[in-house]
């Protein structure tokens, strides 16, 4: 009698067995390309008033860039439309005036801090914009290590540039690579 009773409990489990069945679905999603930063400070100078710093230079207050990006990314800087004006005790009219070769930058990463190694933009003309890839970050937030630097730029008129008052259009870029 046991036999007759396994014998139709297992006939009973073998009818209730289920196939398992499968469908795929496609899931697609576009992600652009996204690059977006944040800029705090303005590079500005007190007037150049001491030998020393005609001779030397003035670095500029921090400019502080925090970049996030889902690409690697970089920044350009570029100085532009040099404007010069004739000040009272100089001359009336400013023939050698400051120049893209008097301007370097400098960039550390963080935030404030001081610059130690110093790059002076290549064009040599007034008339020209000159553009430097200064700084590449990495994918990610700004906590991401390189994505928040501080860029500063230094200003050597030197005795050779006329005295004036000058006027620099600085320009930032952050595209992705």
């Amino acid at each position: 009698m046991i036999k007759c009773c396994l014998s139709l409990v297992m006939k009973v489990l073998m009818a209730y067995t289920v196939q398992a069945q499968s469908i795929i679905a496609a899931l697609g999603a576009s992600i652009n390309s996204k690059v977006n930063f944040t800029v705090t400070g303005t590079p500005t100078l007190a007037p150049f008033t001491t030998d020393s710093e005609i001779e030397n230079g003035q670095v500029t207050d921090a400019v502080n860039f925090a970049i996030k990006s889902n690409r690697l990314s970089k920044l350009t800087t570029s100085v532009s439309n040099i404007v010069s004006t004739p000040i009272s005790g100089g001359p009336a009219t400013i023939t050698v005036p400051l120049q893209p070769l008097n301007i370097s930058w400098g960039v550390i990463n963080g935030a404030g801090g001081t610059v130690t190694s110093w790059t002076a933009f290549a064009n040599a003309t007034i008339t020209t914009t000159a553009s430097v890839e200064a700084k590449t970050g990495s994918r990610g937030a700004p906590a991401v290590s390189g994505n928040t630097f501080t860029l500063r730029y230094k200003v050597i008129p030197g005795f050779s540039v006329d005295p004036g008052t000058y006027a620099v259009d600085v320009t930032y870029t952050v595209s992705a690579q």
